[in-house]
């Protein structure tokens, strides 16, 4: 017996809108820096994973500060903006906000003192930080904004190895092996990763807070070593803060060791690593 090829095109047209189905639901799933939600704005400002009480292995651990995450976890810090255009007030929880495992479904709430919803006036701007600690794991991790039955999701991540369960990257020795890099985009990724906040912005030689100022990097980068360029300093600082121990931190004290900096050898691409050197090490128009 044939098949009609009524029958045919029916099956053809129902193949073609269950794909179109699944394309819509993938990029509905896709992450979103900014959405809007009854009435709500929120916008993704930075994320970071921590510095974990481990990463510098067994002799030179630091100590563990009231607040800090549980041993064996990893704290991914959240810093969001949250705006309500609307005319009336608004109540926006940090509980709407929580850091998903799909594997098995394993949600975290975020790490806060706060609990009770904030009320947000017309026109006014919320900025917020969280923190989610999160055991081992190797799962895929999502960050979604839970308000009433929608869930949108605002960023993907994983949880980066600490030193126990750490394997060699691979990177590789000399900085110039490294794809070419855009100081445009390492002075995006310098604010992004946390690295001001720490250093302070580069216009300003003065800003530091807790690490070396790096203002006049491109110079004082290569006298730190003998026969080390800047860039390659800075590389092996990155991936290796404890390396060496930069002379002067803020307030004219000397730095000492270990070193706070995470290792970002752990969590940058090729890519970004060589954007953020670009950076350290591209002379400011204003010297």
């Amino acid at each position: 017996m044939r098949s009609s090829p009524w029958r045919a095109v029916g099956l053809a047209l129902l193949a073609s809108l269950s794909g179109l189905v699944l394309v819509l639901r993938a990029r509905a799933e896709q992450p979103r820096r900014e959405a809007e939600q009854r009435g709500l704005r929120l916008r993704m400002e930075r994320a970071v994973w921590l510095h974990e009480a481990t990463d510098h292995g067994d002799t030179a651990r630091l100590p563990t500060l009231p607040g800090s995450p549980p041993e064996g976890s990893r704290r991914l810090a959240v810093e969001v903006s949250i705006f309500n255009p609307r005319a009336m007030p608004l109540e926006f929880s940090p509980g709407e906000l929580r850091l998903s495992e799909g594997r098995t479904a394993t949600e975290w709430r975020a790490t806060t003192d706060v609990s009770r919803p904030f009320t947000l006036g017309p026109g006014e701007l919320l900025f917020l930080t969280l923190g989610f600690d999160v055991p081992r794991t190797p799962a895929p991790l999502r960050l979604l904004w839970a308000r009433g039955e929608e869930r949108i999701a605002l960023l993907a991540t994983r949880r980066p190895l600490g030193a126990e369960a750490r394997e060699p990257r691979g990177w590789p020795e000399s900085v110039g092996e490294l794809p070419a890099g855009s100081a445009g985009s390492g002075a995006a990724l310098y604010d992004r990763l946390g690295c001001v906040a720490c250093h302070g912005a580069l216009e300003a030689l003065d800003a530091a807070r807790v690490g070396p100022s790096l203002g006049a990097f491109f110079q004082a980068g290569s006298t730190r070593i003998a026969g080390l360029s800047a860039a390659q300093y800075a590389y092996e600082s990155l991936l290796n803060p404890d390396a060496f121990i930069a002379p002067a931190c803020p307030g004219g004290q000397p730095c000492v060791g270990p070193s706070p900096m995470p290792l970002y050898g752990e969590v940058l691409s090729a890519q970004d690593m060589a954007d953020v050197i670009a950076y350290l090490v591209t002379p400011r128009t204003d010297e």
